[in-house]
Order: structure tokens, then C-alpha cells, then sequence
């Protein structure tokens, strides 16, 4: 009787446990197989399995799409903003984790069969013969049972009964979550694409200061691919179901890093690339052109940027206000794809060799060095033309100096349209700016600069505009000109006004030592608490110069040069597209690549510095950004 009882309360137990364990797993969901009821945090489960996580998604907010794009997670990349412009439809980036066309074909049925879907992006590179039907983990590589018709009880029985790990994972990152992105958080939700936040607010500039984290392929490796055609099989499919339903079909033969591409076997690479021309004409992207051969245009190896996707899809739809190379992009036929890929084989001696050996174009046709100087407040007193003062004749003498040299003034507006829209600068540019907005550039500096053709940039505190005490203290402060003032010089286009923060450019003698080291976040003030403080000042100062001078806040200039990687991804979000600092340096601006307008070198004038000195300390810059 004992050992009846102790096997029914073991059993009993044991049944309490798994049905726990289930209601944990319902729970938690990681996977979002279950619709994430409870935490509702799409953005993880997506990153366990998109594939799975994805269509639970769409399963209850397909009425919000209309068009997909189907691919690897290079696709990411093509924004869906800009297709949806584009195209007028509703676009959601089903990319995910490796290129599997077995996988993207039966997807393909799904959307058409279960949604109603007008237009389709798929996208293709060699690396689409190279896998099919491969699957290294059945919990994170698997498709939903609802898309390749496997059983449905294995399906879900799998997630309810799963470790209970996954879900103590979700929750212990759940409770760390914050405004950044992490690796537990690497989709958007709403659009599919990857949440690139924090990679796209690193600054990038000269080739010798980047570099991939991890360089994964191997020199003089060819790289074969298997699976032409199950590959082609594939793509036939998907074009006569699309065909069948009415869905427009755009196939992109997605970017390549040219050590990747070059990396295939070539003889393999043509004969896919053939078929794929043969079974319906495309837009290619592939060999060695401006952007292939420049690892500044990639994430990783493996991983275009997002503005080289927005440079595909303005080449594809024949975008003209957006930057594109002229070697970029092409549209492959059975009449050209033949004499496509023997230029794209053909090795020119001209060409200046990669890092590997492989061909790789040279830069001098779409980047520019760029030197900013910055001043701050002037003067006709000899005893005050010291630190951040200088003297105005000193000021005439180096502005003479730069126009006998055959400097050109360039502004921040200037480097944006080069970036956005390609537009050439002149030679020798120069960028001069000058902080904080005192009454004394007006009076001294801007006759200086009108009298030679110069132009500058004054980054204003909002909260002194106009004023000559600080703030409500009474103290006395240089004078700072009102934004008024400067209004004819703004249309004239002599000055360009811009912020350096509302009130973030605060001062421990007078705002007190526990003050804000510029937009730095401080030690007792919470993340959520930060990112509205830092919004609010900004958006106060973006009101303030629309008001006075119906100018937008585009630039901005860090206070006292202090910034960090949550300050530029808030002022980023908020439509800055150009950060300043005070580090001192050379800026090498890259058409199409927004990040080289992120955090700017300026170099600060001193007081005392002849005419002569600043030259030579130019021409050092010049021949370091060479």
C-alpha cells in the first residue's frame, strides 16, 4: 500500500512538473511560437527563429502587409520604407538567418496561399546555390509546420516541452532591456528588417581606420556550389505562382563583398548566373565595382549597409535624388548576361589590387578629405586675443591666408548633399565653424568672412540666444547675438545656423558642480529619464530655429565634444545627420555612406596662431587624410 501511494504521488508530481514546465514554455514563449501573449517581445523571438517567429507575427497582422521580401539576412538591408515609397505597397522583410531557396520557395506558397500579396522582392547572390534544405538546429533553424506542411504535433510538442532554459532566458533578458540594442534583440518588428541602431552610429571614415571585427574568409579558397540547380528548380517555382496569382516578381541580385564573391568558383558562379538570366531578367549587383570593393559599404563580410541598400532599390527604381555609383547595378538579360559576367571576371591591370589579390576599384571618385576648424568668440583687443579669443586682424590674416591658398568654404549642408546626392565639392574644401553664438561674430567675424567670399557655421546655445546674463542667475556673460541678427546673413547664405544643444551646455561655475557634463548621461539618472531629457532639450532647440529662421536642425555639435553611443543613436533617431566634436583630426567624407557625417573632427584656433601656422597645420591635415 505504501509503495501504491508513493508511486501515486510520484506520478501525480511528475505530471504537476510537465504540466509547469508546458505553462512555463506557453508562457515565456522564446520562440514566439504561440503568438508571445505575455511579453509580447516579437523582437526576441525573432531573433531565436525568424522563421518560426516571423509567420506567428504575420498570423495576426497580416491586414497590415501587402508586398514581401524574401531572402538571406543580407535582404535586411533593403529598406521597406523605401520600397513602400516606391512601389505604393505595404512591405514586410521576411529575411532570415542563411539563404535557403528550398525554405524562400515554400514561404513563398504560404504568403500567396494564406495573405494577399502584390508585389515580391527576391533576392539572390551565388550563395543561393550553395545551400538547400539545410537545417543545423530543429528548435532555431526549422520552418513553421504551416509553411513546409511538417506535423503539427511534432511542431508545437517540441516547444512545449522544450529545456525550460530558453524561457529563463527570456525573462532574465527581459528584465535588462533598455533603449540599445542587443544580441537578444536584433529584429524590428513592425518592418522585419534587422535593427542595425547601434552599427549604424559608428562613425566611419578613412579606409585605414576600419576593419571587420572577424575576417572569416580565407585567402585563394574556391568555394564550390552544389545546388544550381535545385537553386534554379526554386526560383522557376516562385516565378510561376507569382504568375499564377498576379503578384509582381523583382528579382536583385543582392551586393557582394568582393573577397566573398571572388571567393566562389567562377566557372559555377556563371552558370548560375546564367540560368537565373535565362528564367527572367534582373537587377545584379555582383563583381567588382565602387561599392564591392570598399569594405566601408559593409557591416561584416557577409552584410551590405543599410545605404547601400537604399542604393540598390533607388537604382532599381530609377531613383535620381539618391546617390548611385555609375558602375553600380545592372539589368541582366538572356541578350547581355554573357558579356556581363566576362567584365565582371575579367581582371584589369589598371585596377588597384585588394586586400586578397582580388580587383578592387580606387576611392578618389567618391570620397573627400575634409578639414573643420572651429572658433569660438573675437576681438579687437590685443590682451583678450588669447585661449578661445582671437584677435580679428589674426582672424582677416589666416581667412586672406585660405583664400590665397585656394581653400574653398564648404558647409555641413554642402557635405550632406555630397553624401545624399553625390554632389561634387570644390577643391581643397574647408569647413569653418564657430560655437556658441556670441554677439562678437556678428561684429567681427561675418565682415571678415563677407569680405572674402567665406561662409561659416555657428552652432548656437538656445538658451543664451539674445542674451548677456546666464540664464536667471543676473550673472554676466559674454553677449550672445539674437537669432534675428542673424537672419539676413542666413538668407544670404553666409551663416549657417545650427545648435550646440538648448541647455546642455551647462557650466559648473554657474549651473553648479553637480551640473551635466555636457550630454552626458548622469550617474544617478535612469536610461528612460535620459533619452527624454536629451529629446526634449533637442526638439526645444529645433523649435527655437525654426521659429526665429525657418532653418531645420539637421547638425549637431556636441558641447564641449562630449558624446556617447546612446547620445548619437537619440540624436540620430530624431533626424540629426551630422554630429560634431572637438577631437581634432581630418574627415574623410564618403558619397552614399551617412556614417562619415557622424562625429566630426574640428580642429580648434587657438588665440595667438599666425596665418602661417594655421597653413602648415592644414597641409599636415591634408596629407594625413591622403
Amino acid at each position: 500500500m505504501k509503495l501504491k501511494k508513493w508511486l501515486l504521488v510520484f506520478f501525480c508530481t511528475l505530471v504537476s512538473c510537465v504540466a509547469l514546465m508546458v505553462v512555463f514554455n506557453v508562457v515565456t514563449d522564446p520562440f514566439g511560437v504561440f503568438g508571445d501573449r505575455f511579453f509580447q517581445w516579437y523582437e526576441y523571438d525573432m531573433t531565436m527563429n525568424p522563421r518560426v517567429a516571423k509567420i506567428a507575427w504575420l498570423d495576426r497582422h497580416y491586414e497590415d502587409y501587402n508586398s514581401y521580401v524574401i531572402g538571406s539576412s543580407r535582404a535586411s538591408s533593403l529598406p521597406t520604407k523605401e520600397l513602400n515609397q516606391y512601389t505604393g505597397g505595404r512591405f514586410y522583410n521576411m529575411t532570415w538567418y542563411g539563404g535557403d531557396l528550398q525554405d524562400e520557395c515554400q514561404l513563398v506558397h504560404y504568403l500567396a496561399n494564406h495573405y494577399t500579396v502584390k508585389n515580391l522582392v527576391l533576392t539572390l547572390d551565388p550563395s543561393s546555390a550553395g545551400a538547400f534544405g539545410w537545417e543545423s538546429d530543429r528548435m532555431k533553424d526549422n520552418m513553421h509546420c504551416k509553411v513546409d506542411g511538417s506535423s503539427v504535433l511534432s511542431f508545437y510538442g517540441r516547444y512545449l516541452f522544450s529545456n525550460p532554459t530558453y524561457g529563463a532566458e527570456k525573462i532574465r533578458s527581459f528584465m535588462k532591456r533598455g533603449y540599445l540594442t542587443t544580441a537578444d534583440s536584433v529584429y524590428t518588428v513592425k518592418s522585419g528588417c534587422y535593427n542595425k541602431q547601434r552599427r549604424d552610429a559608428s562613425p566611419i571614415g578613412a579606409m585605414e581606420d576600419y576593419s571587420f571585427d572577424d575576417h572569416v574568409i580565407p585567402p585563394n579558397v574556391q568555394m564550390d556550389l552544389p545546388y544550381i540547380e535545385e537553386a534554379i528548380d526554386s526560383i522557376r517555382d516562385i516565378r510561376a505562382l507569382c504568375s499564377e496569382k498576379g503578384i509582381t516578381l523583382t528579382i536583385i541580385g543582392v551586393p557582394l563583398e568582393n573577397d566573398e564573391f571572388y571567393s566562389y568558383d567562377q566557372d559555377r558562379v556563371a552558370e548560375f548566373w546564367t540560368k537565373l538570366a535565362g528564367l527572367q531578367n534582373f537587377y545584379e549587383f555582383w563583381g567588382d565595382n565602387i561599392i564591392n570593393a570598399d569594405i566601408r559599404f559593409f557591416y561584416d563580410e557577409y552584410h551590405f549597409r543599410n545605404d547601400v541598400g537604399r542604393m540598390v532599390l533607388a537604382s532599381v527604381f530609377e531613383d535620381e535624388s539618391v546617390y548611385v555609383p555609375d558602375s553600380f547595378g545592372h539589368y541582366d538579360t538572356p541578350e547581355n548576361v554573357s558579356e556581363r559576367i566576362r567584365e565582371t571576371f575579367a581582371v584589369s591591370g589598371e585596377r588597384v589590387e585588394s586586400r586578397t589579390g582580388r580587383p578592387q576599384t580606387g576611392d578618389d571618385t567618391y570620397t573627400s578629405t575634409v578639414p573643420i576648424l572651429v572658433y569660438h568668440s573675437f576681438t579687437e583687443d590685443p590682451d583678450q586675443g588669447v585661449d578661445h579669443c582671437i584677435l580679428a586682424e589674426d582672424f582677416e590674416e589666416q581667412i586672406h591666408m585660405l583664400s590665397e591658398s585656394g581653400f574653398h568654404a564648404v558647409t555641413y549642408q554642402d557635405l550632406i548633399a555630397y553624401v545624399y546626392q553625390g554632389t561634387d565639392l570644390p577643391e581643397r574644401p574647408v569647413l569653418i565653424t564657430i560655437d556658441d553664438g556670441y554677439q562678437n561674430n556678428l561684429d567681427l567675424a561675418v565682415p571678415i568672412l563677407q569680405k572674402y567670399g567665406f561662409s561659416a557655421t555657428v552652432a548656437v546655445i538656445g538658451v543664451s540666444a539674445g542674451k548677456n546674463t546666464y540664464k536667471n542667475t543676473g550673472k554676466a556673460i559674454t553677449p550672445h547675438f539674437a537669432l534675428s541678427d542673424a537672419q539676413p546673413y542666413v538668407e544670404s547664405g553666409l551663416l549657417s545656423i545650427q545648435t550646440h544643444s538648448y541647455d546642455m551646455h551647462q557650466v559648473p561655475e554657474l549651473d553648479g558642480k553637480e551640473c551635466r557634463k555636457g550630454v552626458l548621461r548622469n550617474p544617478d539618472e535612469s536610461e528612460a529619464s535620459y533619452v527624454q531629457a536629451l529629446t526634449s532639450d533637442y526638439q526645444r532647440s529645433a523649435t527655437q530655429l525654426k521659429k526665429a529662421l525657418g532653418v531645420e536642425n539637421v547638425v549637431y555639435t556636441y558641447p564641449y565634444g562630449y558624446y556617447d553611443e546612446l547620445s548619437e543613436i537619440v540624436l540620430h533617431s530624431l533626424g540629426t545627420e551630422v554630429t560634431s566634436t572637438l577631437e581634432e583630426g581630418n574627415n574623410v567624407i564618403i558619397k552614399g555612406l551617412r556614417q562619415s557625417l557622424y562625429l566630426l573632427k574640428r580642429n580648434t584656433v587657438y588665440g595667438g596662431v599666425s596665418a602661417e601656422d594655421l597653413k602648415i597645420r592644414l597641409e599636415k591635415l591634408q596629407q594625413e587624410g591622403k
